[in-house]
């Protein structure tokens, strides 16, 4: 028998058999637009908890380099009338100062939602869409055969 190129031989050994070329594409499509929704929806999750956790040091390092006169010295109302050069080194400062801790809080807390919502399972592996596993045949067993197992009636169940 001749090997023909492209052609898929069965596995032996019952594990997964490959799936045909057809089915293999199709898979391939579907895995694909899942892992990419997937991702999308990290990337989502990830900039709304940065964005919400990094809020005041971004607003505070935003004020500082638009009203200091060494950047940008945006000469909007709400600068001058509030706070004068060394006002605005300290809210450079303080927003450079609070971007790390908030930044570690924030991935922190990215991390738990990730694992909260299990976005990981989420995930398929391309193995699926080249290879179909195989299921095997599972016995039938009654009541009344010598293979089942009686579950206990009397007794304490610990949880």
């Amino acid at each position: 028998m001749a090997d023909v190129l492209g052609a898929q031989r069965p596995v032996p050994g019952g594990g997964p058999e490959p799936r045909d070329p057809l089915d293999c594409w199709a898979c391939a499509v579907l895995v694909t637009a899942q892992n990419l929704l997937v991702a999308a929806f990290n990337l989502l999750l990830l900039s709304v908890v940065l964005g919400t956790i990094l809020l005041p040091a971004v607003t505070m390092l935003s004020f500082g380099f638009l009203c200091h006169s060494q950047f940008l010295h945006f000469t909007a109302p709400p600068c001058p009338a509030h706070l004068q050069d060394p006002g605005f080194t300290a809210l450079l400062v303080t927003g450079f100062l609070l971007l790390v801790p908030l930044l570690i809080l924030a991935l922190a807390s990215y991390r738990r939602l990730c694992l909260r919502l299990r976005l990981a399972d989420c995930l398929v592996p391309y193995s699926q869409a080249l290879y179909r596993r195989r299921r095997a045949p599972q016995p039938r067993q009654t009541r009344g055969s010598p293979g089942a197992q009686a579950l206990p009636t009397s007794g304490k169940v610990w949880v």
